[in-house]
């Protein structure tokens, strides 16, 4: 299996009665099966062939998460088109300028996003997700074999612009998403008892791959969130029985407080600890997590049949990975870029290195570049991106050979287990000619209760952006405390205070170039 037409058609026969997709509507949950999701994409499909899409034109996908947006992905790629997957948190203004760099000859949306297209050449050309149930029946049939597609055929133009701030649409091909597809899955025992929730956006490359293709092609259900408010994902979970969630850090940390708010106002701090050495020390002296029978209440809040969550998009602190553990849940940690597809590396439930963002998945190389144990990571496999759209310049700086240059830095321990140690952009070099790691830094900073969080920047010298209520005397105290723990390159020379939150990517990751241009550095 080499495209995503093989891959729709072949789960929507071998799981046809079992339900894909469900979102809830009202008091009840509104569920596509599998045998559904097949004949929708093909009812839209006779109408992306009425309005004159053609194999190789350009999509855009512009939505909310919900069942529509997979069943049009796969509608738009098994047809031979190239979806866009666009950012739903973008201004029209932002939207646009990637509308008219792939040339999109049509887009599909929700209602809600109908005036990001007026004025434009395709508000003529959109077509609604909410009327996909309402396409007339499939034609007999317009998928002729010049428009099924093939393996080496672009299926997605995904725009990324990351923490860098400049936008780029990255290509990937059938068998670079389908082969991601078939490498994570073979990591896992999913099927249809499985019920992942979706949380995060789907146009990000991570949640389209693990959140949806994955589960699609193991049978799996996919539940969307109402909202990422805590109470209606808390009441997904228990509602539907959500086993797997793919999450960012952040979702987690938000997760944690939580359960630390209710034990502070239950005053059950004591019994919370006594219960934590309980399962350490079952889990050192004889191996055995015991975590889901000491914090059974954590578990019933989650819907009580979480297998685990992943988390992937940023660096995760293992302390709270730790944590979680000790609760009786796994965390598992996984690494990859949209120019991947996304996936390189990730733990298992089999393999699983608290620290670590795993061993590379199979049929993936990787390894580091240079002499040093440490240095820039490189990838090579079938995943690895066609190139950047129309930009051959700056494809051929960061696949070279077939091994994609990933800018992040990092090293393989003797058991093959990768880990992360930060971005080779954001490497502070000292006079000295010794590099400093910004992650290391702030993950240090982000430990002290006063900081809400930091980004450490600069070129020659550290220079630190605290988010804090405390005062700057307050800060400064906790900045000489670190300074006097560490060795000398790596002490702040410098730092502000902030009130405010640092400005971010969709995924959480602060845009450091945005910092940099404001302070000038």
């Amino acid at each position: 299996m080499q495209t995503l037409a093989e891959l729709l058609v072949r789960s929507s026969q071998a799981f046809s009665s079992q339900v894909a997709f469900q979102i809830k509507a009202g008091n009840s949950y509104r569920q596509i099966s599998f045998s559904q999701t097949l004949e929708l994409a093909k009812k839209l499909q006779a109408k992306l062939f009425e309005l004159g899409v053609k194999k190789g034109d350009k999509v855009g996908l512009l939505s909310e998460n919900r069942p529509e947006w997979p069943i049009a992905y796969l509608a738009i790629t098994s047809f031979g088109a190239i979806v866009v997957p666009l950012d739903a948190m973008l201004t029209k203004e932002e939207i646009i300028p990637l509308l008219d760099d792939c040339g999109a000859s049509l887009i599909l949306l929700s209602q809600k996003f109908t005036d990001f297209v007026s004025g434009h050449t395709l508000e003529n050309k959109k077509l609604f997700l909410d009327d996909i149930g309402h396409c007339p029946p499939e034609a007999d049939p317009p998928l002729a074999e010049t428009f099924l597609p093939r393996p080496d055929d672009v299926a997605a133009i995904v725009y990324t612009s990351g923490t860098t701030g400049l936008a780029k649409g990255v290509t990937l091909t059938h068998q670079n998403i389908v082969s991601n597809v078939l490498a994570v899955a073979s990591c896992f025992d999913l099927g249809p008892k499985d019920n992942f929730l979706s949380v995060l956006p789907l146009h990000h490359t991570f949640e389209t791959t693990a959140g949806f293709l994955a589960p699609f092609y193991c049978g799996c259900l996919i539940t969307y969130s109402e909202s990422l408010k805590s109470y209606h994902l808390l009441a997904n979970m228990q509602e539907t029985g959500v086993t797997v969630i793919c999450g960012v850090p952040l979702l987690y940390q938000l997760f944690y407080d939580g359960i630390m708010r209710e034990v502070q106002d239950k005053k059950l701090e004591k019994i919370f600890s006594g219960l934590f050495f309980l399962s350490g020390l079952a889990r050192k002296l004889i191996g055995i997590n015991i975590g889901k029978l000491l914090f059974k209440t954590a578990h019933k809040k989650f819907g009580g049949k979480i297998s685990f969550f992943v988390a992937g998009g940023a660096a995760i602190d293992p302390a709270l990975i730790n944590n979680f553990d000790l609760m009786g849940f796994t965390i598992l940690q996984g690494y990859g870029l949209s120019e991947s597809s996304p996936i390189l590396s990730c733990n298992t439930l089999k393999a699983n290195k608290i620290g670590s963002v795993g061993r590379p998945i199979p049929g993936v190389e990787i390894k580091i570049a240079g002499t040093d144990p440490v240095g820039e990571i490189l990838a090579f496999g079938p995943n690895i991106m066609k190139g950047y759209y129309r930009k051959k310049e700056l494809t051929s700086r960061v696949v070279i050979n077939g091994w994609l240059y990933t800018g992040d830095v990092g090293y393989l321990d003797e058991e093959g287990y990768l880990f992360i140690t930060g971005r080779s952009k954001d490497v502070i070099v000292t006079p000295a000619g010794v590099n400093v790691y910004p992650e290391e830094i702030e993950a240090a900073l982000n430990k002290y209760s006063q900081i809400k969080e930091s980004a450490v920047l600069g070129s020659d010298q550290v220079f630190a952006v605290i988010v804090s209520d405390a005062s700057q005397e307050e800060i400064a105290a906790l900045v000489n405390e670190f300074n006097a723990q560490v060795a000398e390159f790596k002490r702040i020379k410098k730092f502000e205070v902030r009130k405010e939150e640092l400005p971010k990517t969709r995924l959480k990751k602060i845009k450091k170039f945005e910092l940099k241009k404001e302070l000038g550095l």
